[in-house]
């Protein structure tokens, strides 16, 4: 019975990280007008990844997505408040370069640099509050 109420304890920090992955990854994915299937795989392969977010069901990790690539085809404003998620779900040590790099690599799914993608990436790197010579180191690591 404590085990379980460990894994929902746990669950409920790492919600807001989830948020903030799911928007990060639904601004890149959309900034160049449409959501590859190898953007969805990309996303696939982040969730299996990432203990933080092995906690939960991965279709918690895709519904959220999904939620958040609605709401910037249907909110003006929408940019804006996936940019609030993923600074409200980033306080943890490491996490906002950790997002960044996720970010980077969703950028890369598609096998095109989009200047839309880097634009979208330059913004969630303000959001975060990191140096501009992040994006570049970003980028950096997932290639290599």
């Amino acid at each position: 019975m404590f085990e379980r109420f460990r894994l929902e304890l746990n669950r409920h920090k790492q919600r807001p990280f989830l948020e903030a992955v799911a928007a990060a990854c639904a601004l890149v994915a959309t900034a160049d007008g449409e959501v590859s299937f190898s953007e969805r795989a990309r996303l696939d392969t982040v969730i299996e990844s990432l203990s933080q977010l092995r906690l939960f069901d991965p279709h918690e990790v895709v519904d959220a997505f999904d939620e958040h690539v609605a709401q910037l085809a249907d909110d003006d404003d929408g940019v804006a408040a996936m940019l609030k998620v993923i600074s409200a779900g980033t306080r943890a040590e490491g996490a906002a370069d950790l997002l960044l790099r996720i970010s980077a690599a969703m950028s890369l799914a598609d096998g095109r640099d989009s200047s839309d993608e880097h634009e979208i990436i330059h913004k969630i790197c303000a959001a975060l509050q990191l140096p501009d010579t992040s994006v570049e180191q970003a980028y950096t690591a997932v290639q290599s």
